[in-house]
């Protein structure tokens, strides 16, 4: 479904991936990309000896640490789970003392690859999540929510969370709650698609996810029209010596969306930078 541009030297951000080694990162200065936003994730090396990507270097990295999510449910490969208000609260402060940048909650579940048309099961409530949003905020910190599906988009944005990331089934109701908040949204188009090529899905299962992939994209066009700011994520693990393709492709998938290619280039720059607050 994608089509590549050749890259441009733009001072671009990719607001969503996942460092598992920072030695990654090279391949993120090869592309150009000079900020990120890492999502955290279970077992990297920001949990392995006190290691720490180096400071007042490129790119400039935003790290989550590792993800908070409800016990039981989606999320384990991210992070650690939850479920009380004490344990949010401790989750949090530990995050805190581990030098998280922003505070990373899954929301929801993630699109089903064997169910069409669902999301397998996790996330917290909005109640739940308007507390996560007023602890972090406590400690200086802002909330980006993995969210998929109207419900858990709604509770995201209505509580209070910096960014939507991901949005899959995102509806107009949602995306007008998501623009009077201000609640950027973070689509992550290719990591689905990505999701898709796997010999593992079935056929009837790749032509639902191309379907869900076109409906996302309309919803990002609406989105733009509508005020919700956008920023560019490709959703990769690092390292991944394939991420410079994987950030052209994440590009085309906005131009795919109606957006044209100047503003394809400052969403992915100046939008990246505000949301990253850099």
């Amino acid at each position: 479904m994608s089509r590549h541009r050749t890259h441009h030297t733009a001072p671009f951000v990719d607001a969503h991936l996942h460092i598992r080694d920072a030695q990654g990162l090279e391949a993120v200065r090869e592309a150009g990309v000079v900020a990120v936003r890492d999502a955290g994730i279970r077992e990297n090396r920001f949990l392995k000896d006190g290691f720490e990507v180096p400071r007042n270097t490129v790119p400039v990295v935003i790290s989550a640490r590792w993800a908070i999510y409800k016990k039981g449910g989606y999320g384990a490969v991210f992070g650690e789970a939850a479920e009380s208000l004490d344990e949010l609260s401790t989750a949090i402060i530990k995050l805190v003392r581990a030098g998280a940048a922003i505070i990373k909650v899954m929301a929801s579940g993630m699109v089903s690859l064997r169910m069409p048309g669902t999301v397998t099961a996790g996330g917290f409530t909005e109640e739940e999540l308007r507390f996560i949003v007023h602890e972090a905020n406590n400690a200086g910190l802002g909330v980006m929510a993995h969210a998929n599906g109207e419900r858990a988009i709604i509770a995201a944005a209505r509580a209070g969370v910096r960014s939507i990331e991901h949005g899959f089934f995102m509806t107009e109701a949602a995306l007008d709650v998501m623009a009077e908040a201000k609640t950027f949204w973070v689509p992550t188009v290719g990591a689905l698609a990505r999701a898709a090529r796997v010999d593992a899905v079935s056929d009837e299962m790749k032509r639902t996810i191309e379907d869900l992939i076109y409906a996302h994209l309309a919803m990002m066009s609406r989105a733009q029209h509508m005020g919700v700011p956008l920023a560019v994520g490709t959703d990769c693990v690092l390292p991944d010596p394939d991420y410079r393709r994987k950030y052209e492709e994440e590009l085309s998938y906005f131009e795919q969306a109606g957006i044209i290619h100047p503003d394809v280039i400052k969403l992915a720059c100046d939008g990246g930078a505000r949301l990253l607050g850099i």
